[in-house]
């Protein structure tokens, strides 16, 4: 009958009208999910610089899983940072090039050259630095590895140094290497005062070799 029809004619309308509905909220519910999932959020905690990001949910955050926004512990003496807000990875990462940029010139700045290169090898992780980032950190690894091998010359002509006090031992005792002793003493001994950047000593006297015994008189 006509009216029977009409009927279920507006049954299916309000059926495609409510699958309509579902649809759309699903795609905002998508939609704010995936927006939420590149929000970041910055805290300080028990002394660390933790970093979450958003869940796969319209709301919420967890600590990331990526290495590269593992938690950081906070130098000594570092002001706290307070919480920050980021809509979009690359600004946090540019914004925390700064902050282990500013790091590691301070420890560098005291000697702590390791720990400096640790921040510097930790902002080179970060994938959304700029090109001008990027070659500030080539020039900042640069300047760290020549603190790096001027440390390790410096040590090295310490234990060169000592090497040299132990052979000048062996040739005060005139024996049988006293001579290779004092030679070997003086060649380190140059070795280690250019690794000190100082001029090399005036060569002391070698002394003389042991005297060889006389052959036994001919019978």
């Amino acid at each position: 009958m006509p009216g029977e029809e009409k009927a279920g004619g507006g049954g299916m309308q309000r059926l495609v009208l409510w699958f309509v509905i579902a649809a759309l909220l699903a795609a905002v519910w998508f939609l704010a999910s995936e927006r939420n999932e590149r929000h970041f959020h910055v805290v300080t905690e028990n002394g660390q610089l933790v970093i979450e990001r958003g869940r796969f949910f319209p709301t919420g955050t967890a600590r990331s899983a990526d290495k590269a926004y593992a938690p950081l512990d906070l130098p000594d003496k570092s002001k706290a940072v307070g919480e920050m807000e980021f809509d979009d990875q690359n600004e946090l990462d540019r914004w925390l090039f700064g902050v282990l940029g500013s790091w590691a010139k301070d420890a560098a700045k005291h000697g702590d050259t390791h720990g400096a290169a640790a921040l510097v090898d930790r902002a080179s992780a970060l994938p959304g630095l700029t090109f001008a980032q990027v070659a500030e950190l080539a020039a900042m690894k640069a300047e760290l590895a020549w603190d790096d091998a001027k440390t390790d010359a410096q040590q090295a002509g310490a234990l060169l140094e000592a090497a040299v006090q132990k052979l000048q031992m062996v040739a005060a005792g005139r024996g049988v290497h006293a001579f290779d002793a004092q030679q070997e003493a003086e060649r380190l001994r140059t070795i280690a005062q250019s690794l000190r950047g100082l001029p090399p000593p005036a060569a002391a006297p070698a002394p003389a070799p042991p005297a060889a015994k006389p052959p036994p008189p001919a019978k």
